[in-house]
């Protein structure tokens, strides 16, 4: 089986349309009329995720494999997209990400181009899976929305509050609630000892009702994961009143902002989608290909042909130059790679799509960091393994 870079024109120009009308159809642009985003227990402020697009965009339209991030979203699907590059670039310590660090959970998204196109979440942050699991983060209003109203009207409902950088489900109100009425109805002698399960206790005013709720992470603190405590106030009804953050720097902390989210659909409730099971078995599947000690699937080799492609049918063939690489009578292309957790080695591994001098599909090359140069590319074992499952995708 052969890959070929001169393909028919009307096979290209077919391609060509495709990729197009992809990317008018799925456009998204970045939302004006939110608040921000909630990325499981984490709160993005619009106005972080429009300082972040743009840095990222700079980012991504200079993309030339050699750093960890912009790296590729490989589930593509979660935003409805097939058949072209999409990337990910972490929230946290922005400006020194290249270096690595800490870089949290929350990831922009934007497509080849640099345009925003949602904000996602890793599900596996921090175990020793290697790939990632990404879930889109949820939109939402806060009670300062101008249009708040109009949302509720059209479904929104109340889904929790917002604490600074922290999102609280609305499940702890009610659970709140119900431990104040039970704690009203407790003996005096008994309330003057009544502490909570899991660092809840109870304060009482003269006509209000104090509980304190704990969290194990705080996102406004450099280090997140510390206790994040928390003050809910009932009347001595047990109405809820509000809920704020209990600080020792501010003295007059405001109160937790209610967050107003659309229901989510059946596929967004989904725990694990097809896509993160074959992840989970990336061993066994037959959608993966491994070169060296790094995992690719086969969709995203995919991708970059077709990215690729695209590229060679634009009408500006000068400005393709410099991303392509010569090493004899080789011509490769630069990979961008998929977000991985893994150690991080002394001299990582980068990796490009080969191409003969008859513009056939040649295979995947890599180099080490300690000998940086094309010249000294090498090609990946198991070819016939590669191109037989790339044949079974469909490409050839």
């Amino acid at each position: 089986m052969h890959f070929t870079v001169r393909q028919s024109t009307t096979k290209f120009r077919r391609l060509h349309i495709i990729l197009f009308l992809t990317i008018s159809v799925i456009g998204l642009t970045l939302q004006a009329d939110i608040s921000g985003y909630i990325c499981d227990d984490l709160v993005v402020p619009y106005d972080k995720v429009v300082e972040v697009a743009k840095k990222a965009s700079e980012f991504v339209k200079s993309v030339d494999g050699r750093y960890r991030f912009p790296a590729l979203l490989e589930d593509t699907q979660l935003f409805g997209v097939e058949g072209q590059n999409m990337f990910v670039v972490p929230f946290r310590r922005f400006d020194s990400m290249r270096s690595g660090g800490n870089k949290g959970r929350d990831r922009i998204v934007l497509d080849a181009s640099g345009n925003f196109k949602g904000v996602v979440y890793d599900t596996n942050d921090g175990n020793v899976h290697p790939m990632p699991t990404y879930r889109k983060c949820r939109p939402f209003l806060d009670d300062k929305h101008l249009e708040l109203e109009k949302y509720i009207d059209d479904g929104y409902q109340i889904s929790g509050f917002a604490c600074g950088s922290n999102f609280l489900d609305r499940d702890v109100e009610t659970n709140l609630y119900n431990e104040c009425i039970r704690y009203i109805s407790l003996p005096q002698k008994i309330k003057d000892k009544y502490k909570f399960p899991r660092c809840r206790y109870a304060f009482q005013k003269i006509n209000e009702l104090w509980f304190q709720y704990n969290t194990n992470k705080n996102y406004d603190n450099k280090q997140t994961k510390v206790i994040n405590s928390f003050m809910a106030t009932f009347n001595n009804r047990c109405e809820f009143l509000n809920i704020k953050r209990i600080s020792r720097v501010i003295t007059h902390e405001e109160p937790c902002s209610y967050t107003w989210t659309a229901i989510p659909s059946a596929e967004a409730t989904m725990t694990d989608s097809l896509f993160d099971v074959q992840s989970k078995n990336y061993k066994i599947s037959d959608e993966f290909y491994a070169c060296k000690s790094y995992i690719f699937r086969i969709t995203s080799i995919q991708n970059h042909m077709f990215h690729i492609f695209s590229l060679l049918l634009s009408n500006e063939p000068s400005g393709i130059e410099h991303m392509m690489h010569r090493q004899g009578e080789l011509l490769l292309w630069p990979m961008t790679l998929p977000e991985r957790h893994e150690p991080r080695i002394n001299h990582p591994l980068t990796f490009s799509i080969g191409f003969d001098r008859s513009n056939q599909f040649s295979g995947i090359y890599f180099v080490t960091g300690s000998e940086w140069t094309w010249k000294k590319a090498k090609p990946c074992p198991n070819f016939n393994l590669l191109e037989s499952r790339l044949k079974a995708r469909g490409s050839g």
